[in-house]
């Protein structure tokens, strides 16, 4: 998969800890296929479940849905504009209003 993240997306994903990953989780209740990440999940580190895998855009390392290259034609670039992150390809801008939220775990 190509898969990029801007400068702009790097600055605000850096300050993730060693133990923990980020998570993009499709939302199963959204009827449209490539819009349905709302968030960037932070959460600790786990084992990937049967339907995830690990992937790794420029360094930084995500947990995503087993599918999640064919749902973005095997191209994705992640950039942070205006407050944002946007989901974007050569095409098309799939969502350009994802936050990014901490999950805190005991």
């Amino acid at each position: 998969m190509d898969f990029k993240i801007t400068d702009s997306a790097k600055e605000k994903l850096k300050n993730i800890e060693d133990h923990q990953i980020l998570l993009l989780e499709f939302d199963r209740g959204s009827c449209d296929v490539v819009n349905n990440i709302y968030q960037i999940q932070v959460i600790n580190k786990r084992p990937c479940g049967p339907n995830e895998k690990l992937i790794t855009g420029d360094g930084i390392e995500f947990m995503v849905n087993l599918h999640f290259e064919d749902v973005y034609e095997n191209q994705l670039v992640i950039d942070y504009v205006n407050g944002s992150f946007v989901f974007k390809n050569k095409n098309q801008i799939f969502n350009n209003r994802i936050g990014l939220h901490v999950i805190r775990e005991n």
